[in-house]
C-alpha cells in the first residue's frame, strides 16, 4: 500500500498563497514549501512485535537490508508516479530518488498508525546516503555545467538526453522504453559524431544491436539475459558520450 499525504501546515500555506502578497523590502527568509509525505506499507504484516523489532534492528545494522528496503519502496513509489504521469497526461511528473527526500524513515506500527504517517518504532536514515546510481556520475559536473552555461562547451546533445532517459527507465524496470531510447540515442550519436569526427567502429554495431533489441521487445518482454545485454549496450553508449564530452578541457 502507498499513501500520499500533504501535512496540514503545508495545506494551509498553499491556501494562503493563492493571491499575490507584497513582501517587505529586504526580506530574505525562505518561504515555506509544500511537502508530500509518502508512506509505503508492506502488504504482509509481521507475525509478532518481536519479529518487527528484529527486522528493524537488521535494517539498522551494517548489512544492506536498510538500503534494500528504501530501494524497494522507491520502486513502488515510482510505479505510482508513472501511472499518474500516464493517467494525467502530465510529462512533468518526475520519478523520485533518495536525494529528493527531505527525510527517510524506516519503521513499523499498526495499520492506522502507518496510514496517518505515524509509527510504533522507527529511525531516520543519515543525511547524505546516496543511491547506487551515484557511481555513474560524471567527474567534475560543476565545472562542466559552468562551461556549458558559459558557452565554452557544447550544450546537451540529443544522444545524451536519450541515454539519461534510457538509464532511468532501465533502473526502474521499464525495459521496453529503455530499448527504444537506446536505439534513438545510438542513431543520434552516430549522426552527431559524423559531423564532428569519425564515429568509433563499434558504434555501428551498437546501432545494429539497439535496433534488434527494440524490435525484439515488441514481440515479447525481454528476459533476464536480454535485459543484461540492454544494460551493457547503454553502458557502452554512455562511455562514448562521456569520452566525447570530456575529451577536451573547457
Amino acid at each position: 500500500m502507498i499513501v500520499f499525504a500533504t501535512p496540514q501546515a503545508a495545506r494551509r500555506s498553499r491556501l494562503r498563497g493563492r493571491r499575490p502578497r507584497r513582501l517587505p523590502p529586504g526580506t530574505t527568509e525562505p518561504q515555506p514549501v509544500e511537502i508530500t509525505r509518502v508512506s509505503v506499507i508492506a502488504a504482509d504484516p509481521f507475525g509478532d512485535p518481536g519479529a518487527a523489532r528484529e527486522w528493524l534492528e537488521r535494517c539498522r545494522g551494517r548489512d544492506e537490508q536498510g538500503s534494500d528496503e528504501v530501494e524497494a519502496a522507491l520502486a513502488h513509489i515510482n510505479r505510482a508516479v508513472c501511472a499518474y504521469r500516464v493517467a494525467a497526461a502530465n510529462p512533468h511528473a518526475r520519478d523520485v530518488t533518495r536525494e529528493h527526500a527531505v527525510m527517510v524513515r524506516l519503521g513499523y506500527g499498526s495499520g492506522s498508525e502507518l496510514v496517518d504517517g505515524a509509527w510504533h518504532d522507527a529511525y531516520t536514515l543519515p543525511a547524505g546516503q546516496h543511491s547506487r546510481r551515484s557511481r555513474r556520475r560524471m567527474l567534475e559536473p560543476d565545472q562542466e555545467l559552468a562551461a556549458i552555461l558559459g558557452g565554452r562547451r557544447p550544450g546537451a546533445q540529443p544522444s545524451e538526453e536519450l541515454l539519461l532517459r534510457a538509464r532511468l527507465d532501465l533502473e526502474h524496470g521499464r525495459l521496453t522504453e529503455a530499448a527504444f531510447e537506446a536505439r534513438g540515442a545510438a542513431e543520434a550519436l552516430i549522426a552527431e559524431l559524423a559531423t564532428e569526427d569519425a564515429p568509433p567502429a563499434a558504434l555501428t554495431r551498437h546501432v545494429e544491436d539497439a535496433t534488434a533489441m527494440s524490435r525484439a521487445v515488441l514481440s515479447a518482454p525481454l528476459d533476464e539475459e536480454q535485459a543484461k545485454k540492454l544494460d551493457a549496450l547503454v553502458t557502452a553508449l554512455e562511455r562514448i558520450v562521456r569520452r566525447r564530452r570530456h575529451s577536451e578541457a573547457p
